[in-house]
């Protein structure tokens, strides 16, 4: 029975029906330009959603079926489940005007009602939040009954992946008219959990051992270190490699026959027991004996046979041949002919066992771009994806730079979902793109620790704010701040990495430091020697080693600012991009003058006076990371180098250079469910960091000052911190597997970590000067939760060859394994 909006939505459809037959000879509106699209009775859905449907349509000529071909990309939507339209004048008349020009469409919808509730019932095994992470379904979204329709069979998939075979799931919907809401009900029957007591096999009796196919089965039958647990689509993809087994070393015709289950109840173990029995079919194996083109005339036969890779007469591969198809078919993509078609014709030669393939290509124009709709952005700005992707309206489809974009919208880590579909356009030779995206938290706040060598309290807390997609325009704006017993700073930066819409990117970033230092060596009688000693030769020998007496305090005020400039290129080897800065400060130190002299004369002349300090930078570097956030393939190669001390007021004159390297690999990818694969990436990185002078003005550099630490921390993990070093190379290799992708990682690392203080030292060098941490342990892979918890055994060459494994017997917090716990706070230093 039809409820009161939809009679008279009903009436209205058919007043308007009748309204147009009658009227035909008065259709003001046909012909007529449309100057704008409206829509009423919106409330769940943005106009701005819709904006890149109704947009190519402004200034057209409005017909009737135009007004159909909109409503049919409205109703695509699946937004709606009504859409009445009405044709308004676009203009009012004038005195002596007869004729209206232009129109305004106005489309009264009825959006789908809002889920405000998921009900589950019957699930006694599995907990409501994993049956949520199932589903596509969330709370607030449109009522879609083929997306519900699915999310069962998720559910029940779920089920049948924890050996529940007999599960059932039904959905249905309650519907609250008056609100346009919709509570949906997911009614579960769970059964009894089935688990593999063997899995047999039945023809494979000339080529293949049972062995060799249960080694390529995901399905593993019920054991000491196996949950026998049978998963539908686990077995399935069994079958599907059983088969590639075997076509890939010729035998084209085997296939898996039959899958035999038989179940019989265990009352001992309170389960059900299945035996699953596969029935195979071998064949006879096969050589290739070439392929053929017809229909090609946009690419030669020669160059689409550069693309084959097995040669006539040899043992054909299946999956080889696959590739070698799909490669064909992508040239055709790659350039924008999108609706070819493509036939393949086997020719079997039974006698001779040889297989051929005859390639039937039909060529039509190229695909041209007629819309491109962004949807899912809440919070981005429309311009701020499509600079991301280098193509517009208009342009020749490329499946390359469709990926490209995909690979470029991932990288700005704004998305925790981007997504690509494709629709024919209005007419032969226009698609319509649209890109989905689900937009991750850009936005943190970090509290954490960090450790320091440089200071008597080595420990600091911090806070840090920022949010990398500001207003969703893409800009950076961070807030960060830093305090201890004897040091506190607050820092605030802001970055636009798309200067006026090109690739230039900015940024600038101010600084306040205030510190009190101890610890530091005086001379009171001004001798140029540290006190208490009388020469060098005195200081040498007693190990360097003052007493606390002679020591002071000082207490130092620092204010800095920077900006920086940079540009990116995309090209088809990777992303090169250049970067340069300047950065100017002043300091002000404060202490006792008529107790103290600093050794240092670089204390004594801040003394009371504000010191100004300057350098530039300029880096470049070589990208070619998949995921610049979470990498699990590619590299990346850098060079900063910073000279300091511009301007001839500065206080500071040195050169500062650091290279670094990275590299990953993905060991294997391997499908366990649906939602997750057991992944593996290994990571090896290396920078090494060195301060000299200038070769046109060799004033002697300071480590002690600008020098480099292993804070223990991300350098030299477990390692006491240590400070004012000339030189230091930071090398890691790290095994990564994702438990949780994005959210939680297990890690296995090796550290090799070197650090001189002088550039004698560093040409002396020996393996003894390596600090080394073996370490393990879980990191939370999400930028709004950077927190990695190691255990650590650190250990160390010596030049004989031996190793000690505790170098560090009083810094250890578990000594009877010599094991330290490391907690690091923060995001990674690459």
């Amino acid at each position: 029975m039809l409820n009161k909006f939809w009679t008279v939505c009903l009436v209205l459809l058919l007043s308007l029906t009748a309204g147009l037959s009658a009227q035909s000879a008065e259709d003001w509106y046909l012909d007529k330009t449309i100057v704008d699209i409206r829509f009423t009775g919106l409330d769940a859905v943005s106009v701005n959603e819709l904006k890149g449907i109704i947009r190519p349509y402004i200034s057209k000529k409005f017909s009737d079926s135009l007004s159909w071909e909109i409503q049919g990309k409205l109703y695509a939507l699946e937004y709606f489940d009504l859409i009445l339209p009405q044709v308004l004048p676009g203009e009012k008349l004038l005195p002596g005007e007869s004729e209206i020009s232009t129109v305004i469409i106005e489309f009264q919808v009825k959006e789908k009602p809002v889920v405000n509730q998921i009900v589950y019932t019957g699930n006694n095994r599995i907990r409501k939040g994993e049956l949520n992470d199932t589903i596509l379904l969330t709370k607030g979204d449109l009522l879609n009954k083929s997306s519900i329709r699915m999310d069962a069979q998720a559910i029940k998939t779920l089920y049948l992946e924890k050996g529940y075979v007999d599960a059932e799931v039904n959905s249905s919907i309650e519907k609250d008219d008056e609100e346009n809401t919709a509570t949906v009900v997911f009614d579960i029957v769970e059964g009894t959990q089935t688990k593999i007591e063997e899995i047999r096999f039945v023809g494979n009796d000339v080529h293949v051992t049972d062995k060799v196919l249960k080694g390529l089965m995901q399905t593993k039958a019920q054991g000491l270190f196996k949950k026998g647990i049978l998963m539908e689509n686990e077995l399935q993809m069994d079958v599907q490699t059983i088969e590639a087994y075997y076509h890939d070393r010729g035998f084209i015709d085997a296939e898996v026959r039959e899958i035999n289950r038989e179940v019989y109840r265990d009352e001992e173990d309170n389960a059900n027991k299945l035996i699953i029995t596969l029935v195979i079919y071998e064949g006879e194996a096969y050589t290739f004996g070439g392929i053929e083109f017809v229909g090609n005339y946009l690419y030669s036969t020669d160059e689409l046979m550069l693309m084959i890779s097995q040669a006539p007469g040899k043992t054909f591969n299946k999956t080889r041949f696959q590739f070698d198809y799909q490669s064909i078919t992508d040239k055709y993509y790659e350039n924008g002919y999108i609706y070819n078609t493509f036939s393949l014709e086997e020719d079997k030669d039974d006698e001779k066992k040889v297989v051929s393939y005859v390639v039937n290509i039909v060529e039509r124009d190229r695909a041209h771009l007629e819309n491109v709709v962004i949807r899912g952005n809440d919070k981005t700005k429309d311009h701020v994806i499509a600079r991301e992707l280098d193509f517009e309206v208009g342009d020749v489809f490329s499946k390359t730079k469709v990926m490209e974009g995909v690979r470029n919208l991932t990288n700005t880590q704004y998305f925790s979902v981007v997504e690509p579909q494709t629709y024919p356009g209005s007419e032969e030779g226009l698609m319509d793109l649209v890109i989905d995206v689900e937009e991750g938290k850009t936005a943190n706040i970090i509290f954490g620790v960090s450790f320091s060598g440089g200071t008597d309290f080595p420990v600091s807390g911090n806070i840090q704010w920022n949010d990398n997609n500001f207003l969703g325009t893409g800009r950076t704006l961070g807030l960060s701040t830093l305090f201890s017993p004897d040091s506190q700073s607050v820092s605030l930066s802001f970055s636009e990495p798309r200067l006026f819409n090109t690739r230039w990117g900015a940024g600038v970033d101010l600084t306040y430091r205030h510190s009190e230092n101890s610890k530091i060596y005086q001379d009171v009688d001004g001798d140029g020697v540290i006190d208490p000693y009388i020469d060098q030769e005195e200081y040498e020998d007693s190990n360097e080693i003052v007493s606390s007496d002679y020591l002071m305090d000082y207490e130092s005020h620092y204010i800095s600012t920077g900006l920086n400039l940079g540009y990116t290129w995309y090209t088809d080897i990777g992303r090169f991009a250049t970067y340069t800065g300047i950065r100017g400060g002043w300091e002000y130190l404060d202490y006792n003058a008529d107790i103290y002299r600093p050794w240092s004369d670089n204390i004594r002349d801040n003394y009371h006076t504000w010191q100004y300090y300057d350098s530039w930078w300029i880096k470049e570097s070589w990208d070619t990371r998949d995921n610049v956030g979470n990498p699990s393939r590619g590299f990346i190669l850098s060079e900063t180098l910073t000279i300091a001390g511009i301007m001839d007021i500065s206080t500071k004159d040195y050169m500062k250079s650091v290279t670094r390297g990275e590299v990953n690999f993905t060991l294997w990818d391997v499908p366990v469910t649906d939602t997750w694969n057991f992944k593996t990436v290994f990571s090896v990185k290396s920078a090494f960091s060195y301060l000299f002078e200038k070769p046109w003005e060799p004033v002697d550099v300071d480590p002690e000052i600008d020098g480099f630490s292993v804070d223990g921390m991300f350098i030299g993990r477990g390692w006491y911190p240590e400070s004012d070093g000339q030189a230091l190379w930071d090398n890691t290799a790290t095994l990564k597997f994702p438990i949780v992708p994005n959210i939680l990682a297990f890690d296995v690392f090796l550290d090799c970590v070197g650090l001189w203080k002088s550039k004698e030292a560093l040409e002396a060098s020996t393996i003894a000067d390596y600090r080394f941490s073996l370490g393990a342990g879980v990191r939370f892979d999400n930028p709004t939760f950077p927190i990695g918890l190691y255990v650590v055994k650190k250990f160390q060459y010596y030049d004989d060859g031996s190793i000690n494994w505790n170098p560090e017997p009083d810094y250890v917090e578990f000594s009877d394994g010599n094991l330290d716990l490391v907690i690091s706070f923060g995001i990674d230093i690459y």
